[in-house]
């Protein structure tokens, strides 16, 4: 049988829950629906949980449920199937759909022993009441959501989010790898031969994007710091994404790329054989976490804990000033060095 891992108080676990898992052994699951209703930042930093949960129960057939509109990116070789749900109305993007219709696909998962809801939504709890799985697993920021689940995970801000998305694991008596995690994305490693640096200035919200100009000042101390490097301003798929007044000031300058946008089935290679990637609060940097490249991350939104997006290793570092301003050129460079200098034992 599988036994509950926790303390009296760190977790909330049912009686139904209990009394499920005392039937059966990991072996026995069948059908697991993870939710996931995110974008391609959020949908990477879920892969080492799929991972790990494909491991846990070998057997199982892994649907993962998401919003139409945030499939870019999608895990496709980490799951069996795919169950979407429509916030907006196909032919028209900018009428929502009913909640008529979105009960309508809810009826189109099949019956499943266990749903992870990685999402904690008004939809993902709608979900879990229709579907009506044998074991309902969450980790809903709101105490008064617990009674939706029948395993509830306390959920911190402080711990890096993928770490919390293995708790609903570790409860069930999962000994997940933590540190590093794996993401099954590149193999590749760093290019010390033609060694470059990437800059990406775009971010989730604009509210969000550290600035072209202070972008402009990182990059010129970059290039006096780091004269063998190439040093990479990498457009964004997005229309406002191209950076050009970014890389206006140093189009003469052969060490610096206007680099374009690049398809999933290369971005993740060419982020990996980099030195480095600063970026703001962005997909683009989960992606650069899943390939195991150095990171500086550039976190100011307010009453966000930037250590949620920290993982515990070395060779990652998020830079933040305790009243969610936005850190100044000087702490972003002098963080970028110190980082440079700990993962590389030469001065590079």
């Amino acid at each position: 049988m599988i036994k509950l891992n926790f303390r009296r108080g760190g977790a909330y676990a049912s009686k139904k829950a209990k009394n499920y898992l005392e039937t059966i052994v990991t072996e026995d699951i069948q059908a697991v629906t993870v939710i996931r209703h995110a974008a391609i930042g959020d949908l990477v930093a879920t892969r080492p949980f799929l991972i790990e949960l494909k491991k846990y129960f070998p057997n199982a057939k892994i649907i993962l449920s998401v919003i139409r509109s945030y499939m870019y990116g999608i895990p496709d070789d980490l799951i069996d199937a795919v169950h979407i749900i429509d916030k907006l109305d196909l032919e028209n993007k900018k009428k929502k759909t009913s909640v008529f219709q979105r009960i309508k696909q809810i009826k189109e998962l099949p019956k499943q022993d266990i749903i992870f809801d990685l999402t904690d939504s008004s939809l993902s709890l709608l979900i879990m009441q229709i579907a009506q799985p044998k074991l309902k697993v969450g980790y809903p920021y709101r105490w008064i959501r617990r009674m939706f689940y029948d395993i509830a995970i306390l959920r911190s801000d402080f711990t890096f989010e993928t770490m919390s998305m293995l708790h609903q694991l570790n409860i069930l008596g999962a000994n997940t790898k933590h540190y590093p995690l794996e993401y099954k994305l590149s193999d590749k490693t760093c290019n010390k031969n033609k060694p470059y640096i990437i800059y990406f200035a775009g971010a989730s919200i604009e509210a969000r994007c550290w600035g072209d100009n202070n972008f402009r000042e990182l990059i010129s101390l970059m290039l006096n710091k780091y004269p063998n490097h190439k040093h990479v301003v990498l457009k964004g798929i997005k229309e406002d994404e191209a950076f050009d007044e970014i890389y206006e000031l140093f189009k003469d300058n052969p060490s610096v790329i206007h680099q374009d946008a690049l398809p999933l089935d290369k971005i993740y290679e060419y982020l990996a054989e980099a030195s480095l990637v600063i970026v703001g609060d962005t997909g683009l940097r989960n992606m650069a976490l899943g390939v195991h490249v150095p990171t500086i991350g550039l976190i100011f939104a307010f009453g966000v804990s930037p250590l949620r997006y920290l993982p515990q290793v070395e060779s990652h570092e998020v830079v933040y000033n305790s009243d969610f301003t936005k850190p100044s050129v000087e702490k972003v460079f002098d963080s970028t060095v110190k980082l440079m200098e700990k993962v590389y034992e030469e001065k590079v």
